[in-house]
């Protein structure tokens, strides 16, 4: 990818390749400040198969250092600064990263003796000095490209790693479906967080001489915000998950005045959503789908395509396959697992060959040698026409607003609380169209007002559950099993400690809460997360 990027460069040089909140760079510029920085770390025995990690805001600096670090042959580990400290200090170490990228104000949360900051000037100095040429190539398509950490079961994160020639075919298949027809360069949004494998997406059309535009973490939790920021710099393409293209479309995206491709996932896309999206004339609307073990995304399909919400059928040099209990092809319409193969495939975890060997199957429908299957724990079935049809997790990991969540980590980040004995995980959707994450805790004298706090001081924002309850145990089904079934609805009615609205302002707010949170009645002491809403809902 970022040899393709070079060759753009020295095409269109003066084309505007990045910008963010508050600068922009050319392809020139963008290629001889990675290529300084790529120097530098190159001098330092950055190479092939070593990761550097980088710890930066949504700036064009972050791109700057991403290319850099491939440039320099070696793979990126993307750290995003609101994680909590104990979580980069894991991914720092399991990734045994030599050096990471950040700036001065972000070193307290690394806590780490081999941080390069970028905005010190002894460094900028240093960089200025070194030559802003092409570094030598030394990359191989087998070699790693980046390691990404997703939620894991166990209660830590894993580490996928992706080599080079995934990266490639991830651009070319993507080309040859969804911007097939597309005849100019074009602005992409950059949506997601880039320790997110969905840019990945974006990232490789710098490529083909498209601009990466960075959308500030303002707009991307407020929705007439980014609506403005899109008309403001004329994006022409947008990825989001389908809870936040709702909001979006409730304030009037698809009445902009301008064509807009869509790319969503990261959740399953309802009758509803997907017949608004075919009958609107101003947007191209495409379903993708894929795990980070595939690179990004396996499946596509034009939602105008189809009358029904479906996968599609796969990219090009990936292939899918559904199959039943003993791993025998289910027939068409039958439900099964997902399992994917092809050229997609990451090469496994990073230091976890056990659970590289239980998810990486060997692939009996190909003659390659050495040719492995991803399970992707969806459950899937054809469609007479040859779609895939999504069904759902067999497993107890689940995808709220987007984000992948492994529900064995947070209950094992809540068990290891002093005040939990046991815990469970669930999302609910008691509401239509109000999913939330609820925890469920024993002692019943837990107090769950402060579990929310604890949580942060270890989870992203994004794993902590939005609502608490305490029970004397767990409810256990005949099997002597955890019974999730049986596990009750948050109370969301008013508490011992309720207090009504004293003014105007508060009688608004309090309105305003019930109405989007779907309560009878809000406290002036409740808090808005803890009931249930997130960013998205809070504009």
């Amino acid at each position: 990818f970022h040899e393709r990027f070079e060759a753009q460069a020295a095409l269109t040089p003066d084309a505007l390749a990045v910008l963010d909140d508050s600068s922009s760079l050319s392809f020139l510029q963008l290629n001889q400040r990675s290529n300084q920085l790529a120097h530098l770390l190159r001098s330092r025995g950055v190479g092939p198969e070593v990761r550097v990690a980088f710890c930066l805001e949504r700036t064009v600096d972050s791109l700057v250092a991403l290319l850099a670090i491939l440039k320099a042959g070696a793979a990126y580990v993307p750290l995003d600064s609101a994680y909590p400290r104990e979580r980069l200090a894991f991914m720092l170490q399991d990734s045994g990263a030599p050096f990471v990228l950040t700036l001065s104000h972000l070193l307290p949360r690394l806590d780490s003796a081999s941080a390069l900051c970028l905005d010190d000037d002894a460094l900028r100095a240093s960089l200025a000095a070194l030559p802003d040429s092409n570094p030598p190539r030394v990359s191989l398509p087998s070699h790693l490209a980046y390691v990404i950490y997703t939620s894991g079961s166990t209660g830590r994160p894993k580490g996928v790693m992706v080599h080079h020639s995934s990266v490639v075919n991830l651009l070319s298949a993507l080309s040859s479906s969804v911007y097939a027809d597309v005849q100019r360069p074009l602005r992409l949004s950059l949506n997601a967080p880039l320790s997110f494998d969905a840019s990945v997406k974006q990232l490789v059309f710098l490529s083909l001489g498209h601009c990466l535009c960075f959308v500030p973490q303002a707009a991307r939790e407020d929705v007439p915000l980014l609506l403005s920021w899109l008309k403001k710099h004329q994006l022409d393409v947008l990825d989001c998950a389908p809870s936040h293209l709702r909001l979006l479309l409730d304030e009037g995206l698809a009445d902009s005045g301008r064509h807009l491709r869509v790319l969503i996932g990261g959740e399953a896309i309802d009758d509803s959503l997907w017949a608004t999206l075919s009958s609107s004339p101003s947007l191209s609307a495409f379903n993708v789908y894929g795990p980070t073990e595939a690179t990004v995304d396996t499946t596509a399909l034009a939602i105008r395509a189809s009358a029904r919400p479906s996968l599609g059928g796969p990219l090009s040099n990936v292939s899918t396959f559904i199959l039943d209990a003993s791993l025998q092809p289910a027939p068409i319409g039958v439900p099964g697992e997902l399992f994917i193969g092809g050229d997609g495939l990451a090469r496994g975890y990073h230091l976890r060959p056990d659970l590289t060997a239980e998810r990486f199957v060997p692939n009996p429908f190909s003659a390659t040698p050495g040719a492995r299957l991803y399970r992707t724990g969806d459950k899937a079935r054809w469609l007479a026409h040859g779609h895939l049809e999504y069904l759902g997790r067999i497993d107890f990991q689940v995808k709220l607003r987007g984000f992948r969540i492994e529900l064995g980590e947070v209950e094992a980040a809540l068990e290891a609380l002093p005040s939990v004995h046991h815990a469970a995980a669930l999302v609910r959707e008691d509401v239509p169209g109000l999913k939330r994450l609820v925890a469920y805790v024993t002692p019943a004298s837990v107090d769950t007002s402060a579990l929310r706090a604890e949580l942060l001081l270890h989870l992203p924002e994004y794993m902590v559950p939005s609502a608490f309850v305490a029970l004397d145990a767990l409810p256990i089904n005949t099997h002597g099993k955890l019974d999730r079934k049986a596990l009750p609805a948050p109370d969301s009615g008013p508490t011992d400690s309720f207090v009504a609205p004293r003014n105007p302002t508060e009688m608004r707010l309090a309105a305003i809460w019930a109405e989007v949170l779907h309560l009878d009645s809000v406290s002036v002491t409740d808090d808005f997360f803890s009931l249930g809403g997130h960013s998205l809902l809070a504009t």
